[in-house]
């Protein structure tokens, strides 16, 4: 798969998480933000803020994650099977874009 469209899960599945946050957030009061990263971005630029700035690092640090299959590739002189390193990418992106938008699901099933 294409770098951007992998990227595009990504943002989607985050977004979702960073919206269902936001909402429910707003929404309930018998609902708080576990995560103590989340808390304290949302604290400091407030939640929509926060959550951009959560969105915008977790992106970045997934992206390197995910592309840490060439450094591998290059360490090892190149003698990585073929599809080790588009392997990778794709299941770093396409993994965290799902558990995001689980975990996005879970939130909106609190308004339930």
């Amino acid at each position: 798969m294409r770098r951007v469209t992998l990227a595009a899960a990504l943002l989607v599945g985050k977004g979702l998480d960073a919206v269902s946050t936001v909402v429910v957030l707003r929404l309930s009061d018998s609902v708080r933000e576990s995560v103590p990263l989340s808390r304290a971005l949302m604290a400091w630029l407030g939640p929509v803020g926060g959550m951009a700035l959560l969105t915008a690092v977790t992106m970045v640090v997934v992206g390197l994650l995910a592309e840490s299959g060439v450094l591998i590739d290059r360490l090892a002189g190149g003698d990585t099977p073929d599809w080790y390193v588009p392997g990778l990418r794709a299941t770093v992106y396409l993994g965290c874009a799902t558990w995001f938008g689980l975990i996005g699901l879970w939130n909106f099933s609190h308004l339930l």
